[in-house]
């Protein structure tokens, strides 16, 4: 007997679903497996290993903010640098570097910056320019060392891009290829990358990116984008837009760090299960403290997420975050199987929330509980949230949206931010909505919608 078409569609719809479903499980399983790796302490003073390894080294001098420009000027020079990795015969710092690089970020962050502050600030610029590879991504390094250290990767990974191999081309005699354009653009700028994995996500890339100067900023907040938050994804330039004309606005109180960190789903069909925030939710949360140590106690810290990135967060609070308020942005749910504050380790933490009437995104929000389905609560509903005024759009002559084009020449200056473009007029700089947020994020008093989520009893 023949099976009809459908029989047919349904059989392969249910078999995607069933691996997928195991894959995350496994996902899952593969996170709550990791433990703490132990931070090796040093019996002995390093300087004279470092001396050496100096001499070494591809470059020259005794200053290593000028080795670095020197080693970026050369991409031959860096790429030897990226390709350098600490060995556990090559003396105690050398073995305690390699068994840091081993433990492949399962670490605490804040031993690991007791680490390198036992070192200085001078041993760990020279470490950073020779094993930037080992301290790029390593949580709790320094942030200045991981910045100068993803300078060098992308200045190497940027020239090996050139150099894949490719299928041929009959169309044409040059047979070189061109670098990767989302790395080109990047080389020689200032953007400042905590880190950055140009072949994680199948190769189109994750990050962390700081908007600002962490060391002056009087508020940092760290931003969670929505889906398909890659490297080569248009997301990552947009959001960096987005923080930025944040913290252009604040005039120096402000820096933001743009999170992406983590596999990243693509498409309404991945954003749906909620493994991959599951995942990314735990790496997020620790990367909280090993901000907080960095900024210091007494600076506010508001972590906020978009759309897909509003699942994340909320997850994230399942654990215990170094936050002090967190706002969702149209965002995709409270994480998921969160439904009450008590679901959180901090039931009282202040929360807000905006969202655009007639945002798509509150079709997802609220889902009922699926096992690895679904984000949870709508924000917009939470108890004891806040939300948050959308309003208009600008109506200045001069407004922008998030890409930089006029508001005028499309037709929608002044508009109320609503329906289904409304997802991304949240972020449309000076709009109503983008004040409301900028608010938040500088811990000033936003307007407040008239209806409100009931307020959660044991925190009033």
């Amino acid at each position: 007997m023949r099976f009809r078409w459908w029989r047919a569609t349904v059989l392969t719809a249910v078999a995607v679903f069933a691996l997928v479903y195991v894959a995350g499980l496994t996902r899952l399983g593969e996170a709550e497996a990791d433990q703490l790796h132990a931070v090796p302490v040093l019996a002995a003073d390093p300087a004279g290993e470092l001396d050496a390894l100096r001499s070494a080294a591809p470059v020259p001098g005794d200053d290593p903010a000028a080795a670095l420009e020197t080693a970026l000027a050369d991409p031959e020079t860096a790429a030897a640098l990226v390709a350098s990795e600490p060995t556990a015969d090559s003396g105690e710092l050398g073995a305690a570097l390699a068994e840091l690089h081993d433990a492949g970020g399962d670490l605490d962050p804040l031993e690991v910056n007791d680490f390198f502050t036992g070192l200085g600030d001078d041993a760990t610029a020279w470490l950073a320019l020779l094993y930037p590879s080992t301290v790029a991504e390593m949580p709790g390094a320094p942030f200045d060392a991981r910045i100068a250290a993803n300078r060098l990767i992308l200045e190497a990974t940027t020239a090996a891009s050139t150099t894949y191999d490719s299928p041929s081309r009959p169309w044409t005699d040059d047979a070189e290829r061109p670098a990767r354009e989302e790395l080109q653009a990047l080389v020689g700028t200032d953007r400042q990358f905590l880190y950055l994995d140009p072949y994680n996500n199948n190769g189109d890339g994750s990050w962390i990116e700081v908007v600002g100067d962490l060391h002056t900023a009087e508020n940092v907040a760290v931003l969670v984008p929505g889906g398909s938050a890659v490297l080569s994804s248009e997301n990552f330039e947009l959001y960096y837009n987005r923080a930025k004309s944040f913290v252009d606005a604040a005039d120096g109180k402000l820096a933001i760090v743009v999170w992406a960190a983590a596999s990243w789903p693509s498409g309404w069909v991945e954003e749906s299960w909620a493994s991959w925030s599951q995942v990314a939710a735990e790496s997020l949360a620790s990367f909280t403290f090993d901000l907080r140590n960095q900024i210091g106690a007494d600076t506010p810290l508001t972590l906020a997420g978009h759309s897909y990135g509003g699942a994340v967060i909320g997850y994230a609070e399942t654990y215990d975050v170094a936050a002090d308020q967190v706002l969702h942005i149209a965002s995709a749910g409270m994480g998921n199987d969160v439904y009450s504050p008590a679901d959180y380790t901090e039931p009282c933490r202040p929360r807000y929330s905006i969202t655009g009437p007639g945002d798509p995104i509150s079709y997802v929000q609220g889902m009922p509980y699926v096992p690895l389905l679904g984000h949870g609560a709508d924000p917009d509903d939470f108890p004891g949230n806040r939300n948050l005024v959308t309003g208009n759009l600008s109506d200045a002559p001069d407004a922008v949206d998030d890409y930089g084009l006029s508001l005028a020449d499309q037709g929608i200056s002044g508009k109320p931010v609503e329906g289904v473009h409304s997802h991304s007029e949240i972020f449309f700089p000076h709009s109503d909505a983008w004040n409301n947020i900028l608010k938040v994020l500088l811990n000033e008093t936003p307007e407040l919608a008239d209806e409100q989520p009931e307020p959660y009893e044991p925190c009033s």
